[in-house]
């Protein structure tokens, strides 16, 4: 569920729905391989590693999962953009976009972002080619510059750049390997078992380091081998992640959505209408408050709150909530009501915009009344 904010006086919104928040994790790592149908990964003897990374305990893999056309180039710019920039093939544009982009909107929300390419020959290089390495499957290249949402070239880097020490690195970052490494090639034996051994040799110490430092790891294929259904393997890990094998079907913006939902940024393009994935994730990250107010049971989390801050009610009865954000000195600075209904219901709340410290939260209706302290870290 989308939840978009205007101002810091009507910040509620409210849902009675099964809405579930989103982690945040401290690093997000996603990594893309290359024209793969996901039947011919699951159970390959050929890709032992990521077939182990199928069944570990933090491990959620999505059985219906698409790529949007065919062809690697626009595939890559919908992850990045929410589009494929009119571009329909693999022809590399001399444009630099200025519209929309997940790593300009990271940077500009306080977060940070760099892509890492295997056999690109420099920081910030745009030739078409070098080595094994191809430009098309670099989309963040594409908004390079200094203009209206374009990125420096600093995150724009060759993965000998990808740091040893993980907490250093950006909260998302995108590692895409060169055209010997990412199974492009049509041989299983010269395309996936290299790519696998790829993966196990360049990021396994991540993956573990990832499940136990608040972070995360996404594999996806851009495309399948197919023309037509582009069926593609898509799966994430990390400590936050619930395992399981997940058959709604999803696609590449749904990725985009997902990640934008996961930092508060705005919507590029088509991830606007694109629903996020949000039944894969643990609630051991909801530490918060619970409350019992009358017949009602009531939790509050994240604590502290960054963000988002959700309001969870499982109400024994149709209320109006009037729901009031204060200061330690009493001043005011969200207010807002909403009708609630027989059952469970989420507010969300934006709070990314106000300063660090503690604040109450005072809840009154027909059938609740409740004040409780909170902290926000900004």
């Amino acid at each position: 569920m989308k939840y978009f904010v205007t101002s810091l006086v009507a910040l509620f919104i409210f849902a009675s729905s099964q809405a579930q928040p989103l982690p945040k994790p401290n690093h997000l790592l996603i990594v893309i391989l290359e024209n793969r149908d996901d039947t011919e990964i699951v159970g390959n003897p050929l890709a032992p590693y990521i077939n182990s990374l199928l069944t570990d305990t933090t491990a959620a893999v999505f059985t219906k999962a698409y790529g949007m056309v065919s062809g690697s180039q626009p595939n890559y710019l919908y992850l990045y953009s929410g589009a494929s920039q009119g571009m329909s093939g693999d022809a590399i544009t001399t444009v630099q976009f200025t519209n929309c982009n997940l790593g300009a909107s990271l940077i500009s929300g306080g977060y940070t972002f760099a892509g890492y390419s295997e056999d690109m020959p420099s920081v910030g290089y745009l030739g078409t080619t070098y080595a094994n390495y191809a430009r098309k499957h670099n989309p963040w290249s594409n908004w390079q510059g200094s203009g209206t949402n374009q990125i420096p070239a600093t995150c724009n880097l060759p993965f000998s750049s990808f740091p040893t020490n993980y907490d250093s690195l950006p909260t998302v970052s995108i590692v895409v390997p060169n055209e010997l490494d990412n199974m492009h090639t049509p041989s299983d034996a010269t395309g996936i078992a290299p790519g696998d051994t790829w993966l196990k040799n360049h990021l396994d110490s991540y993956i573990q380091w990832c499940k136990k430092n608040n972070s995360m790891f996404m594999l996806m294929y851009d495309e399948s081998s197919a023309d037509i259904i582009q069926h593609i393997l898509v799966f994430f890990i990390g400590q936050q992640v619930k395992k399981g094998s997940y058959s709604e079907n999803i696609n590449i913006v749904s990725l985009l959505s997902t990640i934008e939902d996961m930092y508060s940024l705005p919507y590029c393009a088509s991830s606007a209408t694109t629903s996020p994935i949000t039944d894969c994730w643990t609630t051991s990250y909801h530490t918060g408050i619970n409350q019992i107010s009358g017949e009602n049971t009531i939790k509050i989390w994240p604590v502290p709150a960054t963000n988002l801050l959700h309001v969870g009610i499982k109400a024994a009865a149709t209320d109006h909530i009037s729901f009031t954000l204060t200061d330690l000195s009493g001043k005011v600075v969200m207010q807002s009501g909403s009708e609630i209904a027989i059952g469970e219901n989420d507010l969300t709340m934006q709070t990314r915009n106000l300063a660090s410290g503690m604040y109450f939260i005072k809840l009154a209706g027909q059938n609740i009344n409740t004040c409780q302290k909170l902290l926000i870290e900004n």
